[in-house]
């Protein structure tokens, strides 16, 4: 645990903070710390936890298993000062996520708290440990979080040296570490100890081979946290066909990331990310994909609606948490899509959504890390104007149905997947045969093609791709009138044409 993170918890102590909450699930290291931030002020810690009742703090050797939490806790809360001075404690309340609701519980937190605040004879502290961040309104005034950072670069690179060390793998070298050092940034010490365990266990070393086997696990590790999720960035720049004013810019962007500690030097302010909006099936999450692997930087997705949470609080937290995991696990890609859906409440009753809102607009105005948000609307016209302005993101583009060239091009990236014939491309763009067709209508005729192929056992031919295009329903057809919004949503709004460059205006359209 970092220094950092120790003074920060003998600050709070100090200032009279009456409950600490840490949420965490490394007992064994938020242990070590707390009694390297209590130990300095001379004070007496007592413990309770639901498995093994009243616990000495230090040896871990139960001392009452009959005490319950409210008699623990009433029992300080009542104790007077001794002969030698006024109570001088701090409470430690482990895994009580069970026990919190109870009328009982929150009254007696609340009245230890309302005592350390206005007696000043009473210098207790409560300090509660939990992995699983519970708070009831009731207690929520009186609680401050103590936020424990993700190990950072030289953190991560000693936990490697300690495995290292104790194994003595003398041939694990800085080429090792550099390999494996992005699979292990944005995780707790925790999860990189089992990792690198793990590691050392499947073939009894430890090097840049073992890359691959540590990015899967961390994927898990991510995904678990039910706040983000790690992945598989396996398309290129390359298989988007189109969008040629966007691929410029994020290609530009993408050698500023190449060269950051350069960019950092000669005073760069560094990208902060790209808002892209249109149509369904136009390509936006395909941007997304292929702008981790043109940076070389991994992709994390943020759902937000599960960031919704039951408790108070909890909802800004998981936000908070996420931020947190991308922030440690920079430089990455963040990729929110379908924002419109999340922030389409902003500005009504929905005081949670608000409150996370300016979190976000507020993180995205002042971060300096490395951290390049790719964010992706259907609708234009329910996204709130504050997130329109300049200075959240680089700027804003907007996919239109790609033109006769651009549907060649698709067509192109499509037949070369599978590796049939590309001088078809040409005929199939047509305006007469594919106008109005987007990039997953192109996909769907040639994987339809190939199918009608296979099933009949036919030859693949251009007349076949042309059969499937004229039954093909293209978007343009089932969703007219919501091209028609959109269309009107990027001239008020002016847009710059992911695939030209310009600003889309009234007169433009």
């Amino acid at each position: 645990m970092s220094n950092k993170v120790i003074n920060n918890l003998q600050k709070m102590i100090d200032v009279n903070i009456p409950i600490i909450y840490i949420h965490d699930f490394d007992f064994a290291r938020v242990d070590e710390m707390i009694q390297q931030a209590v130990g300095s002020n001379n004070k007496q810690i007592y413990e309770w936890n639901p498995g093994t009742g009243v616990t000495d703090f230090k040896t871990r050797v139960p001392k009452s298993t009959k005490t319950d939490l409210s008699t623990f806790i009433e029992q300080k809360y009542l104790e007077e000062p001794t002969m030698g001075g006024i109570p001088n404690k701090v409470l430690i309340l482990r895994e009580i996520h069970d026990l919190i609701d109870e009328t009982k519980n929150k009254t007696l937190l609340a009245l230890f708290a309302q005592r350390k605040l206005y007696d000043r004879n009473f210098d207790s502290s409560i300090i509660i440990i939990d992995s699983v961040r519970k708070v009831p309104e009731e207690i929520t005034k009186y609680v401050s979080y103590l936020e424990i950072e993700y190990p950072n670069d030289e953190e991560i690179e000693q936990l490697i040296k300690e495995h290292v060390d104790v194994n003595g793998y003398s041939q694990f070298n800085d080429k090792d570490k550099k390999e494996l050092m992005p699979s292990l940034k944005g995780l707790a010490a925790f999860d990189i100890d089992r990792m690198l365990d793990m590691a050392m266990s499947s073939n009894g070393t430890l090097s840049a081979e073992d890359r691959g086997m540590l990015l899967q696990q961390k994927k898990l590790m991510v995904k678990n946290s039910g706040v983000i999720e790690l992945v598989d960035a396996e398309e290129r720049i390359e298989n988007i066909g189109g969008m040629e004013a966007l691929k410029s810019f994020l290609k530009r962007k993408s050698k500023i990331y190449g060269r950051l500690a350069e960019a950092r030097n000669r005073k760069l302010d560094i990208p902060k990310g790209v808002f892209i909006v249109g149509m369904p099936g136009c390509g936006k999450s395909l941007c997304a994909k292929a702008t981790a692997a043109l940076f070389n930087c991994p992709l994390l997705k943020l759902d937000m609606g599960s960031m919704m949470g039951k408790y108070v609080g909890e909802s800004e937290a998981n936000l908070r948490k996420a931020i947190k995991i991308a922030e440690a696990a920079a430089p990455c890609i963040v990729w929110i899509d379908e924002i419109e859906k999340a922030f389409s409440g902003i500005g009504g009753n929905n005081d949670i959504m608000t409150r996370m809102f300016g979190y976000f607009l507020s993180w995205m105005q002042d971060k300096k890390s490395a951290v390049y948000v790719i964010a992706t609307a259907n609708n234009a016209e329910k996204l709130p104007p504050e997130l329109k302005r300049k200075g959240r993101f680089d700027e804003i583009f907007c996919v239109n149905l790609p033109t006769a060239a651009e549907r060649e091009a698709i067509f192109t990236v499509h037949l070369k997947k599978k590796g049939l014939p590309i001088q078809s491309a040409k005929t199939l763009s047509a305006d007469s045969l594919t106008k109005g067709f987007n990039g997953a209508d192109i996909e769907s005729v040639v994987n339809e093609a190939l199918e009608e192929s296979f099933v009949n056992n036919v030859p693949f031919t251009e007349e076949l791709l042309i059969q499937k295009a004229k039954e093909t329903v293209s978007i343009s057809k089932s969703c007219k009138e919501q091209i028609e919004k959109m269309d009107k949503e990027f001239a008020k709004n002016s847009f710059k044409d992911a695939s030209s460059g310009k600003i889309i205006s009234g007169n433009s359209r």
